[in-house]
C-alpha cells in the first residue's frame, strides 16, 4: 500500500471500470462454451438413459448459464475494487488532514458508491425470480423497497461521478475571484475570507461612500523621517482573470464550447453507464442496445481520458 500510482496507473484502471459489465459478460459466453462441450458428449443416446442423461445436461446447461451470478457481481466489482485500492494508497501517502488526502478519501467515496449500484441490482433480479416462482407479497415489498434504494444509489452515483469528472479529473468550473468548485471538498478558503496579502488592514467604507484605511496618522516631521513608508492605495492592481465561464484560464483546446459539450454529453451518458451496470434492469433486450451502449461508453471514456491529459498538460505550461 506504500508504493506510488501513476497517472498513467490511475488512467488504466478507470478504463477498467468501463469495462465492468463485458467481465461478466465474458463469463457467461465461458460457460456457454465450456457447457455445450458438456452436451456434445451425451454418451449412448440409443437406449432410453442415454437420452435422459442428455436431457438432464441440456437442463442443466440453461439453468446454469442462464445468469452470471454472484460471479458475475464478483467480476463487475473488481475494477472498482481496484481502484479504490489506488486511493486508498495515494490517502496513506499523503499528509494526514492535508487537502489532498480529503481529495483522495472523497474520490474513493465515488468508487466505493459504485457497489450498492451492482449488489442491489442483483437483490433484485434474484428476489424478481423468487417472486415469479412464488406469489408472496412480503417478496413484493422486498422487491419494491430494494428498487427504491437502487434509483438512490444510482443517483448519487451517477452525479457524484459527474461532478468529479468535470471539477476534479478535468479540473474545471472555476470562477473569476479564483475560487473553485473543487473548494468543496479540498477546503481551500474563498479569497475574500484570506488576510490581504501585503499585511496591510482591510480596507473599509463609511457612510458617505468614502475609502477608510486603518493607518496610524503620521505628523509632516515624522513623514520627512520615514520617506520609506509605501501607503497602501485602495485601488487593486492586479488584472482581472478573463476565461469562458465555468472553464479555467488555461485551456489547450479551442473553442471553449467543446468544453460544454463534453460535460453535458458527460452527465449523460454517466447515468447511461451507470444503468448498464444493472443486472436487473435488461437493456439488452432491445435489439442491438448492448452494442450501442457499449460504443457510447467508449466515446465517454475517449473523452474522459483526452480532457485528463489535457488538464495535466494546462497545469504543466
Amino acid at each position: 500500500m506504500s508504493s506510488p500510482v501513476f497517472l498513467s496507473d490511475i488512467i488504466m484502471a478507470d478504463i477498467l471500470t468501463s469495462c465492468a459489465r463485458i467481465f461478466a459478460d465474458v463469463y457467461l459466453v465461458a460457460c456457454h462454451i465450456v457447457a455445450a462441450f458438456y452436451v456434445a458428449n451425451p454418451g449412448d443416446t440409443d437406449s432410453d438413459v442415454g437420452l435422459l442423461a442428455m436431457t438432464v445436461r441440456s437442463s442443466r446447461r440453461e439453468s446454469m448459464c442462464a445468469d452470471a451470478g454472484i460471479i458475475g457481481v464478483l467480476l463487475m466489482a473488481a475494477p472498482y475494487v481496484f481502484r479504490l485500492r489506488q486511493c486508498m494508497n495515494e490517502y496513506l501517502n499523503t499528509p494526514p488532514g492535508s487537502s489532498d488526502s480529503r481529495r483522495h478519501i472523497a474520490n474513493a467515496v465515488k468508487y466505493a458508491s459504485s457497489f450498492p449500484v451492482i449488489f442491489l441490482s442483483a437483490a433484485q433480479k434474484k428476489m424478481a425470480t423468487k417472486s415469479a416462482t412464488m406469489d408472496s407479497g412480503h417478496t413484493e415489498w422486498a422487491l419494491e423497497a430494494t428498487f427504491a434504494m437502487w434509483v438512490a444509489s444510482v443517483a448519487f452515483n451517477s452525479l457524484y461521478s459527474f461532478y468529479w469528472d468535470i471539477v476534479f479529473d478535468w479540473d474545471l468550473v472555476h470562477f473569476a475571484d479564483g475560487w473553485k468548485l473543487s473548494n468543496l471538498i479540498t477546503s481551500e478558503q474563498h479569497p475574500s475570507s484570506r488576510p490581504p496579502a501585503n499585511g496591510y488592514p482591510a480596507s473599509s467604507e463609511s457612510e458617505t461612500g468614502e475609502t477608510e484605511l486603518a493607518l496610524h496618522v503620521l505628523s509632516p516631521a515624522e513623514a520627512l523621517d520615514r520617506q520609506d513608508i509605501m501607503l497602501p492605495v485602495p485601488v487593486s492592481l492586479e488584472k482581472p482573470r478573463v476565461f469562458p465561464v465555468l472553464l479555467r484560464p488555461k485551456l489547450c483546446f479551442s473553442p471553449p464550447r467543446l468544453y460544454y459539450i463534453a460535460m453535458v454529453a458527460d452527465f449523460l451518458l454517466r447515468i447511461v453507464w451507470t444503468l448498464k451496470l444493472s443486472s436487473y434492469v435488461n437493456i439488452d433486450a432491445l435489439a442491438y442496445s448492448g452494442f450501442w451502449l457499449s460504443v457510447l461508453e467508449i466515446y465517454r471514456r475517449w473523452q474522459w481520458t483526452f480532457l485528463r491529459i489535457e488538464k495535466e498538460a494546462a497545469a504543466m505550461d
